[in-house]
């Protein structure tokens, strides 16, 4: 191959990136960012709330699972309990948000998918992006919060954005199929919110995996929700490899997106 036609074929790949660019990030940023504009426009003090609730959050479950719910336990391990529970809700209540949200994207945005050069994936994935604000901000105040409670950060921190990353796309995957979904059953979005209450219940948030009966082990084996949290906790909590957590995730991650 000369170095001539060695140049052009990588034009032409940089030119299909560019155009991959174009045709996807640059609509998924602004539907993002309109997403983020829209949810807050009609409140007094906007976009602030991305930082508020995360820290009204932190504040509930501070007070209510470390003094009021304590069940005996030291005051170090009340604190070491909330850092449990809210690494656990975290990643869940963004999942949930981005589902919840993605439910009636095709529905809302229709107009946008009458243009024939329009990537409709973009859409429910736009949701899912404005809905992890809220974990990016409420994993910051953790990874702030863990060494002041006497958990000590390690160099397994770095494997943080990676886990929220394999977040982002298990929920981009769920919210393509109930968008679609969405679209010829009309009482999906209430079937969903049961379904994330159970989804929720169901998996070790409030509780320890230990916790679940034996005959009902292979019910966290299967939940993607339980491997992803058990990876968070990992990493921010326990200072260790998320593994084989972690390789569950990633595995789901791409099954599912």
């Amino acid at each position: 191959m000369t170095a001539r036609s060695q140049e052009g074929l990588n034009g032409r790949a940089s030119g299909k990136n560019i155009a991959a660019i174009h045709r996807y990030w640059y609509p998924l940023a602004s539907l993002s960012r309109r997403e983020l504009k829209k949810r807050y426009a009609t409140t007094m003090l906007g976009v602030s709330w991305t930082v508020l609730q995360p820290l009204a959050l932190l504040a509930i479950y501070v007070f209510v699972f470390g003094f009021v719910l304590r069940s005996g336990r030291a005051p170090e391990d009340a604190r070491h309990f909330v850092l449990y529970i809210l690494t656990g809700m975290l990643p869940f209540l963004a999942i949930a948000e981005g589902l919840q949200r993605a439910c009636t994207a095709l529905r809302e945005d229709r107009a946008l998918l009458d243009r024939a050069d329009f990537p409709a994936q973009v859409v429910p994935a736009a949701r899912v992006f404005s809905a992890s604000v809220g974990e990016a901000v409420g994993l910051a105040l953790l990874v702030v919060l863990a060494p002041a409670f006497g958990m000590p950060l390690t160099g397994w921190i770095l494997m943080l954005p990676v886990l929220v990353a394999m977040r982002v796309m298990i929920t981009c995957g769920l919210a393509w199929i109930v968008s679609t979904l969405a679209l010829f059953v009309s009482d999906l979005a209430e079937v969903l919110s049961f379904m994330l209450t159970a989804w929720l219940f169901l998996t070790p948030i409030f509780y320890t995996a230990n916790d679940v009966p034996e005959f009902l082990r292979w019910t966290t084996t299967m939940n993607p929700l339980h491997h992803l949290v058990d990876a968070y906790r990992s990493v921010l909590l326990k200072g260790e490899a998320p593994f084989p957590e972690g390789a569950f995730v990633v595995a789901w991650a791409a099954a599912i997106a």
